[in-house]
């Protein structure tokens, strides 16, 4: 059997691109799954309702097909959320910094190595070392 780590280039290029597009989307991914815990709070508390008028906006309430893939798409955001943050806590500090400065706040390789106070070939090295652990630890969230 063969692990992530030993795939084709090719592919280990696909989940890598797929890993840090994940990580770009971390900070969405988390307000998505605060405003889904909303919706479904509001839901529950008024279940009784149909829709209810808010000044210029009428809310309509989910029917219970709705109300399952709203609840669904919570649970897979709330998996992908909780599998980033154990994967982080298990990278080095520096490790941990790249990823805040590269992926979570999208700056450049340049900015971030001046801000991290590493080289740009070295950032290079660090990015290969998180992504072979971020392999092995997100290999599930690079298949959604």
């Amino acid at each position: 059997m063969q692990t992530i780590l030993e795939s084709s280039k090719s592919e280990r290029k696909k989940l890598i691109k797929n890993i840090e597009k994940h990580l770009r989307n971390y900070s969405n991914y988390k307000i998505a799954s605060a405003n889904l815990h909303k919706q479904l709070e509001f839901i529950s508390d008024n279940k009784q309702l149909k829709q209810i008028p808010a000044g210029h906006v009428t809310l309509h309430i989910p029917d219970n097909e709705s109300l399952a893939l709203l609840q669904s798409e919570f649970s897979q955001l709330q998996i992908v959320i909780e599998t980033i943050d154990r994967s982080l806590t298990e990278l080095t500090d520096i490790e941990q910094k790249f990823i805040e400065t590269r992926y979570f706040n999208k700056w450049s390789i340049e900015k971030s190595a001046m801000h991290i106070g590493y080289s740009d070939k070295a950032l290079f090295v660090i990015r290969n070392q998180v992504m072979d652990k971020l392999l092995l630890s997100l290999g599930s969230v690079a298949l959604m």
